[in-house]
């Protein structure tokens, strides 16, 4: 009852279990994985016909503690709503049992709001609610999607073209080194400053992959004075990361790039449009006051601390040989 531990270098078995589950979103890929400092691996847990793959990063501090974080939740050959409780059962024994091997002191992963929906640890950690995402169904009329912006969007997505403002895709080294920039910029103004999403992890990012990426820029005459970088894969469009220069804060020109990337998700096919990432609200709310609490579905963590790692894995282990005996 172990797991297969597929490393960062061997892309092509880590995109192979990704692709082959039932549902998978940009930040399952070994591609997006590769940008991440630490180091990243795939846990896959298999039973015949069935599999669960759990993509983390395991982080080592230099005091020696070993923590593990999970940034899109585990995948599976079937949905969560119908595969069967005992695999993912002796998923998650397995999963304490690495836990403890390793040494590591805590895991928290975060959740997919759409592909996790129906995902619920059986006896391992908790859930932990989260209230900043918003899930956009690009399915519906473009009006009553406007709505989830906040009632005085369409105004102030008419205020910035009459302004002079534009959109743009982003397409030179400067235009994604000038975001990076302005991001970076945001990151110390509210004083979570990344050294991770630097100039070199936004070039890797854009680069062809296993899944679409663009850059959005909101212009005034030459000036870039906000960005969105948007992912697409499956029908899944999400904004991972946003941000505002500090001279145009005021106009929240980052209004027109959510009315663009609307136009955009439908064009390209994409049913729903997930804004604020796995986590990012502040990056949006930073330049955008359209969006309200209330709208927000929120997504949910999973989370096991030190504790658990070392008691509910012998509380799980005894159960386990309870029902085998």
């Amino acid at each position: 009852m172990s797991f297969i531990n597929v490393t960062i270098y061997d892309n092509s078995r880590w995109d192979r279990y990704i692709r082959n589950a039932h549902a998978f979103d940009f930040n399952h890929t070994w591609h997006y994985h590769s940008t991440f400092p630490g180091e990243p691996f795939l846990l896959v847990y298999e039973e015949r016909d069935d599999y669960i793959a759990l993509p983390v990063v395991l982080y080592t501090s230099a005091d020696g503690t070993r923590s593990i974080n999970g940034f899109a939740g585990p995948v599976s050959s079937k949905s969560f709503s119908v595969l069967d409780n005992g695999v993912q059962e002796r998923f998650e024994i397995a999963f304490l049992q690495y836990l403890k091997e390793q040494q590591i002191s805590e895991s928290s992963i975060l959740l997919h709001p759409l592909i996790h929906a129906a995902f619920k640890p059986m006896h391992t950690g908790r859930l932990q609610q989260h209230a900043d995402s918003l899930l956009v169904d690009l399915s519906i009329n473009p009006e009553q999607q406007q709505l989830h912006y906040g009632e005085n969007f369409d105004n102030n997505v008419s205020l910035l073209r009459r302004k002079g403002y534009t959109v743009r895709q982003a397409v030179s080294i400067h235009d994604v080194d000038t975001f990076a920039d302005i991001y970076q910029r945001n990151s110390t103004h509210l004083q979570s400053v990344n050294t991770h999403f630097d100039k070199a992890w936004f070039r890797q990012i854009l680069r062809p992959s296993g899944f679409d990426s663009t850059l959005l820029l909101a212009c005034l005459g030459t000036q870039i004075t906000a960005g969105i970088l948007l992912t697409f894969c499956n029908d899944m469009m999400q904004l991972h990361l946003a941000a505002t220069h500090e001279h145009y804060l005021q106009h929240a020109p980052i209004h027109l790039l959510l009315a663009d990337a609307d136009g955009l998700g439908r064009s390209a096919g994409m049913q729903y449009f997930h804004l604020g990432g796995m986590g990012c609200k502040m990056d949006v709310l930073l330049a955008s006051k359209a969006i309200t609490s209330a709208t927000y579905p929120g997504f949910k963590s999973w989370h096991i601390p030190r504790q658990q790692i070392q008691h509910a894995f012998m509380n799980e282990y005894r159960q386990c040989l309870s029902i085998a005996v």
